[in-house]
């Protein structure tokens, strides 16, 4: 699980919040422009990847290949769907193919367990997992029910994810690949999986 760093809300969003009166109360969707200042702002944080797989989000089509993420379902906690700290970017609703994707908040839905949870916050979030040269994820340490529910419900062992990370970490060990194709010290967007180097390596995304 990728997570997120430390996010500070948009003054777009916070000037919309602001409006707030008896008459009007802001609810999800968010207007345009407040919508393109979250999805920069989660963004910026996020280091361009997917909160939960790490794979690079490919921000060319809203929906499809990326969305808002509600890490509290907006149908179980409608009191938090315009809350900045809940909302994240997670990786596409739709494959290439344009089928519903099998992994991170899609596979995840609405579902989410209260007492066995791992909130999406770097590096401790990921810290709560190991990633295994077979491409696994386990949790870390093993028995850890929060880590375990968490793989099971965003299912970070798809086949998929299983085989990029496998080859990805064979490539780091065989030294074809280093840390240094995967992160910019400088805080900018991180390639696919620069996580999973990182905790690999021992070391954390800047």
């Amino acid at each position: 699980m990728r997570g997120c760093h430390a996010k500070a809300m948009p003054r777009a969003l916070a000037k919309w919040l602001a409006m707030e009166s008896a008459d009007w109360s802001p609810s999800y969707p968010f207007p345009g422009d407040v919508r393109q200042a979250v999805v920069e702002a989660l963004h910026e944080a996020q280091r361009g990847l997917c909160v939960y797989c790490g794979r690079r989000l490919d921000m060319r089509q809203p929906g499809k290949s990326y969305h808002i993420e509600h890490f509290r379902p907006q149908a179980r906690y409608p009191g938090l769907s315009t809350d900045f700290a809940n909302l994240f970017l997670s990786c596409g609703q739709e494959t290439r193919e344009g089928n519903p994707a099998e992994t991170c908040g899609t596979a995840k839905g609405d579902g989410f367990d209260g007492n066995r949870h791992v909130e999406p916050d770097y590096p401790a979030c990921t810290d709560r997992f190991r990633f295994l040269l077979s491409g696994e994820i386990v949790p870390q340490p093993s028995g850890d029910e929060a880590a375990e529910a968490m793989i099971a419900l965003l299912n970070l062992n798809h086949r998929e994810l299983k085989k990029d990370r496998e080859d990805l970490l064979d490539r780091i060990d065989g030294g074809s690949l280093d840390i240094s194709d995967f992160i910019d010290p400088g805080g900018g967007p991180a390639q696919s999986y620069a996580h999973v180097v990182c905790r690999h390596l021992g070391a954390t995304i800047p």
